[in-house]
C-alpha cells in the first residue's frame, strides 16, 4: 500500500498553495522496492495528481493525462477547475472499463487551480477512488481557514494522522511546513510496514504551472523516490524533511525550521 497526504497551505490573505506527498514504497507478493513514483504534475498547467492502493493502472492512466493536459489535449488553458475536475473524471472512468485488472481498489488524488493570484485563484482539490464492489466514488475537499491536512490515505493514514496531530497542537503547528515534517516523521517511524523509503512532493501555487520537489532524504537527493544528482539541474527545487529550500548540496537557505518544542495552550 503506502501514505499518501494532501494538504492546503493558508496565508495571512488566504489560500496560497496545494500539495501532495507521498512515501516511495511499492509492495507485493512478499517483496518492496522503494523507488515507485507516486505523485503526477503537469509541466505547463496547475495540475497534480497522485494514488494509492493498486499500482498498475493509475500509473498508466496518470501518466497519460499529464502528457494530454500538458498537450492541451483534455481541456483549455482557461477551463475552469469544476470543468477540468469532470474532464478528469471522465477519463479515468473511460480507461477503466476495458482494464484487465480492474478488481484492485485504488484512489487517484487532484488538485488544480483556475484563475491566478490572491484575488482571483481558486483551488479544487478531490479524489476519485474506484472499488470493486461499490465502482467509483468523488470526494470533494474544502480549503481550511489555516493551513492544514486535506486527506491521508493508504496502509500509512493512521501514522500520518497522529504524526500530525503532534505537529499540529506545537508551537510550530498550522503551518504548512509542520504538516510536511509531520508526514516526514511518520515515514521514518517505520510504524506502517508498506511505508517507506524517499519521501515525494508536487504542488500548485498562485501562479504558474505545477512545480515537482526534489527532497533530501538521508544525506542525498531523491526525486519521485529515485535518487538523483541535483548538481546536474539549474531548475530543481529542493526541500528537506523540515520542508526547508535546500541548495544543490543539500544546506538550508535561508530561515531555519525548528521542530515542536511545546504544546499549544
Amino acid at each position: 500500500m503506502t501514505s499518501l497526504i494532501g494538504w492546503a497551505a493558508i496565508d495571512q490573505r488566504g489560500p496560497s498553495a496545494v500539495y501532495f506527498a507521498s512515501d516511495s514504497r511499492l509492495s507485493g507478493a512478499g517483496s518492496q522496492w522503494d523507488c515507485g513514483r507516486k505523485l503526477f504534475a503537469c509541466l505547463n498547467s496547475p495540475d497534480i495528481f497522485a494514488y494509492c492502493g493498486a499500482v498498475l493502472f493509475p500509473t498508466q492512466v496518470l501518466g497519460q493525462l499529464t502528457a494530454a493536459i500538458d498537450a492541451g489535449l483534455l481541456f483549455s488553458e482557461d477551463a475552469q477547475p469544476e470543468e477540468k475536475l469532470a474532464a478528469v473524471s471522465t477519463k479515468i472512468k473511460n480507461a477503466l472499463r476495458n482494464f484487465p485488472e480492474s478488481k484492485y481498489d485504488f484512489s487517484i488524488a487532484y488538485a488544480t487551480r483556475g484563475g491566478s493570484g490572491f484575488d482571483d485563484a481558486t483551488f479544487v482539490v478531490a479524489t476519485i477512488a474506484w472499488h470493486a464492489y461499490d465502482g467509483f466514488t468523488t470526494e470533494r475537499y474544502s480549503i481550511p481557514a489555516h493551513s492544514d491536512l486535506l486527506f491521508a490515505y493508504g496502509t500509512g493514514a493512521t501514522a500520518a494522522r497522529e504524526s500530525h496531530l503532534t505537529w499540529k497542537v506545537s508551537d510550530v503547528g498550522r503551518t504548512s511546513r509542520a504538516v510536511f515534517s509531520a508526514f516526514c516523521d511518520a515515514i521514518r517511524s517505520g510504524q506502517d510496514q508498506y511505508t517507506g523509503g524517499a519521501p515525494q512532493l508536487v504542488g500548485i501555487y498562485l501562479r504558474g504551472p505545477a512545480r515537482v520537489f526534489g527532497i533530501f532524504h538521508d544525506g542525498s537527493c531523491y526525486l519521485h523516490g529515485m535518487l538523483a544528482d541535483p548538481q546536474n539541474s539549474s531548475t530543481l527545487e529542493c526541500r528537506n524533511a523540515l520542508f526547508e529550500p535546500c541548495n544543490l548540496d543539500g544546506q538550508p537557505n535561508g530561515k531555519r525550521h525548528s521542530r515542536p518544542r511545546r504544546r499549544k495552550l
